[in-house]
């Protein structure tokens, strides 16, 4: 028996140290590419601590209790400025509504797909790791949408856009990492304001992928973002969480605010206390989030997010 509470006592602390790694992290994430790795399990973190907790409560250990806690405070106070909703919007700002789904290459459930697009009815819709079987199959949304893009066959780019309003100007970029992964950057106007969209689907962090590319490519995605003066809109799956290097670099050099709102998106298999939010939306000056939504699971191993944005600042468009 002791042996028992002896191992268990160690697997507690070890959990622990998964937890205190992983607050490093999110700290130093800018200084190394593993301590960026380990913060993207900061929601994870929160619960991984209130376990030990709870059990060094009920085997009466209180320092293991206490650091168990005060790790569950340290994670979630970490996390809330990411997990909390967005500051009130003026009630008379124009307001539009954007759908962003990795649909995953495989998804069987495409008609389930195009129901729940009618029923959140979005302005835009953007979705990543399309196909053409997807792209054919979505292709009845155009009787909602009359200006659709898509750039299948274009290198590796995987992304279909279906919108109310006209998009112009499209261009395909293929960023440098060893994915060569796409950027899209096209114009619309929308509630009245005229924008610069960027959708991507980022390369995956290490080990699928070297350990330099992922931040390589989010400073090269933050240079092109942070080029453009007034209202944007990014979004994308950019395999990364919203407090970790990535997303802050960019968000910073973009001049870019990434959407907030509890609710991770991938692995939807998961808990929704476990998943993690890679699938993102961030906009520039001019605009600003007013909500945050996950929709439940369709066929894919991430989550659709819909998000309400409102013009606040009109003199920023066009």
């Amino acid at each position: 028996m002791k042996i028992v509470l002896l191992g268990l006592r160690l697997g507690l602390w070890a959990a622990l140290g998964f937890v205190s790694a992983v607050l490093i992290g999110v700290a130093a994430g800018s200084l190394h590419w593993s301590f960026d790795l380990a913060a993207q399990f900061l929601l994870p973190a929160i619960i991984v601590a209130g376990g030990v907790t709870l059990v060094a409560a009920v085997c009466r250990w209180p320092v293991t209790a206490g650091a168990g806690l005060a790790g569950v405070v340290a994670a979630y106070l970490t996390a809330m400025p990411f997990t909390s909703t967005p500051a009130p919007v003026a009630a008379e700002a124009q307001r539009f509504k954007v759908l962003l789904f990795n649909v995953w290459f495989r998804n069987g459930r495409l008609a389930d797909v195009r129901r729940m697009v009618e029923e959140q009815n979005p302005d835009i819709v953007v979705f990543v790791e399309t196909t053409r079987r997807i792209r054919d199959e979505l292709q009845p949304l155009e009787a909602r949408y009359p200006y659709r893009f898509d750039c299948i066959g274009m290198g590796r780019c995987d992304i279909t856009i279906f919108a109310r309003s006209r998009l112009t100007s499209p261009a395909v970029k293929s960023t440098a990492d060893p994915e060569r992964s796409p950027l899209v950057q096209i114009d619309t106007e929308i509630a009245g304001c005229k924008l610069k969209l960027f959708a991507t689907h980022m390369t995956r962090p290490f080990p699928n992928r070297p350990w330099w590319a992922q931040r390589a490519q989010a400073e090269e995605i933050a240079a092109d973002v942070g080029a453009w003066p007034g209202a944007k809109l990014v979004l994308g799956d950019f395999n990364a969480a919203p407090w970790g290097y990535v997303m802050r670099t960019i968000a910073e050099r973009g001049n870019v605010s990434v959407l907030t709102g509890g609710g991770g998106t991938w692995p939807s298999a998961l808990p929704p206390q476990l998943r993690i939010p890679i699938d993102n939306l961030l906009v520039g000056p001019g605009l600003s989030f007013v909500s945050r939504q996950v929709m439940p699971k369709i066929g894919s191993d991430h989550l659709p997010v819909v998000a309400e944005i409102a013009v606040t600042d009109p003199g920023q468009c066009g």
